[in-house]
C-alpha cells in the first residue's frame, strides 16, 4: 500500500469510528489525567481536569500541584512577617493525606512553583524592605536560597513566576521577561513588546506570562482587552484575556484563546502541553457574589469549559 493510500485509509479508520487518535474526543481528552489543585473559602482543593473528583484537603491558599500529581504545596498564615502575610509553606501529600512545613518567614506573593523534577519548589516573594525576590527550597526543606531578585540584571517588580521545560524559571517585570535558571543565573531577557507586540501595553502586575512545558516556544500571556458591553457596565474596568505566542512566527503574532465575554487570568499550561487551565467569569456572571471560576480551554482556544468554582488553580498529572 502507498503512503498516500495508507493515510487514506488511517484517515478513514478515524472517521469511521475505529481508531482513536491521542486526545481526541473518542480517546479522552487527556484531561481527566490531570490534576489540579486551587483555593475556594480558605482551603485548598482539588480535582481531575475535567472537573470531576473534586475534595477539599486542609485549610491555606496559593496552592501548587507539583508535576507527578501527587504533592500539592501551599501557604498558610504565619507570624513572621505579620498576620495578612503567606509566611509558611506547606506540603500535602495526596496519596497518605500527611502534611508538613517546609520552611516559613516568606512573604510570599505567588503560588509555588515545582521544578520538573519535583526535587525543588520556588516561589516570589518580599524581602523586609518589600523588594521582589524568587526564593527556591528543595522538596525536603533545605537548601533555601534567593534565586533572582528585584534590580538584577535591570529587573524591576517582578510580577508573575511560571517554570519553563528547558529547567529555567520564568518571570517578567513591566517592560521584559527573564528566563533564570537553576543556579539563579540570567539566561534570557526578551522585551515583551518582542512577544506581545502592541498587546505589550496592556500587560500588569496581575497578568502571567506561562511557557508551554513540551515547547518552550510557546508562551500562553494575559493582557488587558475591551469587554464586552454588559462587563463594562458592571464592573467598570478592562477586561483581562489570554493569548498564545508562539515565539518562532515573530514580534507580536499572537492568538487569542479566550472569548471576549470571559475575563481569564492566572493560567497554567496541563502538563502535556495540550490544554491551558485559567481563573475567570463571564460577563453574565461578574454581579454575582460568588464570582471566580477554573476554566479549561484548548490550547489553539477550542473546547472551553467551566470546571468548577475556585481561584489561584495549579496543574500537574497522575
Amino acid at each position: 500500500m502507498s503512503v498516500s493510500m495508507a493515510s487514506l485509509f488511517i484517515s478513514w479508520l478515524a472517521c469511521a469510528g475505529l481508531l482513536a487518535w491521542p486526545g481526541d474526543a473518542r480517546g479522552g481528552s487527556g484531561a481527566e489525567r490531570d490534576v489540579l489543585a486551587f483555593a475556594r473559602e480558605g482551603s485548598v482543593w482539588v480535582c481531575s481536569g475535567d472537573g470531576g473528583g473534586r475534595r477539599e484537603l486542609c485549610p491555606g491558599f496559593l496552592p501548587g500541584v507539583g508535576p507527578d500529581g501527587r504533592t500539592v504545596a501551599f501557604f498558610r498564615f504565619g507570624g513572621g512577617n505579620g498576620q495578612d502575610s503567606a509566611d509558611e509553606l506547606w506540603l500535602y501529600d495526596l496519596v497518605s493525606g500527611g502534611e508538613r512545613r517546609l520552611t516559613a518567614g516568606l512573604a510570599a506573593y505567588s503560588p509555588p512553583v515545582w521544578s520538573g523534577d519535583g526535587r525543588t519548589v520556588a516561589v516570589l516573594a518580599r524581602d523586609g524592605q518589600g523588594m521582589t525576590q524568587i526564593v527556591a527550597v528543595r522538596s525536603d526543606g533545605s537548601g533555601r536560597r534567593i534565586l533572582f531578585a528585584e534590580g538584577d540584571s535591570g529587573a524591576g517588580f517582578l510580577c508573575s513566576l511560571s517554570p519553563s521545560p528547558d529547567g529555567a524559571l520564568v518571570t517578567h517585570d513591566m517592560v521584559a521577561a527573564y528566563w533564570i535558571g537553576p543556579d539563579g543565573k540570567l539566561k534570557e531577557r526578551v522585551p515583551l513588546e518582542e512577544i506581545m507586540g502592541s498587546l505589550a501595553g496592556g500587560v500588569t502586575s496581575a497578568h502571567r506570562l506561562s511557557v508551554c512545558p513540551t515547547d518552550p516556544g510557546l508562551l500562553v500571556f494575559g493582557h488587558s482587552a475591551p469587554g464586552t458591553p454588559r462587563f463594562e457596565r458592571v464592573m467598570r474596568e478592562p477586561n483581562s484575556a489570554l493569548s498564545l505566542h508562539d515565539r518562532w512566527t515573530g514580534k507580536g503574532k499572537n492568538m487569542r484563546i479566550t472569548p471576549p465575554d470571559i475575563t481569564a487570568f492566572d493560567q497554567v499550561w496541563s502538563m502535556d502541553g495540550k490544554r491551558v487551565y485559567f481563573i475567570g467569569y463571564r460577563d453574565a456572571q461578574a454581579a454575582e457574589a460568588d464570582l471566580f471560576r477554573v476554566w479549561r480551554v484548548d490550547r489553539f482556544g477550542g473546547g472551553l469549559r467551566e470546571l468548577t468554582l475556585g481561584e489561584n488553580v495549579s496543574a500537574g498529572a497522575r
